[in-house]
């Protein structure tokens, strides 16, 4: 049973980064790290599907080593956040809605743009002699 969701959770989660390369405002990034997740846990199939894609891999390894979250996919991520936010200047959508939203695509820009570029940006922890 556990399985299956886990697949479930990796299927829903890849068609969604796929509509996400295509749809301004829903995230691929982060779809695509779920899918890995999950696939990880309940199917090798579409891990090795992920892991054999250079621009999945790349993504998932860089998330994996440090939370990194490369110069191209900033830039990317906030290019689709401004046409998403022309989007719904455009179509006068109410005052509450263009408010909330931008509030959380700010948000999503701060977090995005505060995660390192690259393996030499991440602060390395020291070990302790207990953790030894």
């Amino acid at each position: 049973m556990r399985l299956w969701v886990y697949k479930v959770i990796a299927v829903v989660s890849l068609l969604l980064a796929f509509a996400g390369v295509l749809l301004p405002g829903l995230p691929a990034t982060e779809f695509v790290i779920l899918s890995a997740w999950a696939s990880a846990k309940g199917s090798p199939t579409i891990y090795r599907f992920l892991m054999s894609r250079p621009f999945f891999r790349d993504m998932i390894t860089n998330w994996q080593n440090g939370k990194i979250i490369s110069r191209r996919n900033k830039w990317l991520s906030t290019v689709s956040i401004s046409v998403c936010f022309a989007i719904l200047m455009l179509h006068k959508a109410p005052l509450w809605i263009v408010w909330s939203a931008s509030l959380g695509m700010l948000i999503a820009l701060v977090i995005i743009w505060r995660r390192p570029e690259s393996l030499a940006q991440v602060r390395v922890k020291p070990v302790t002699p207990e953790q030894k």
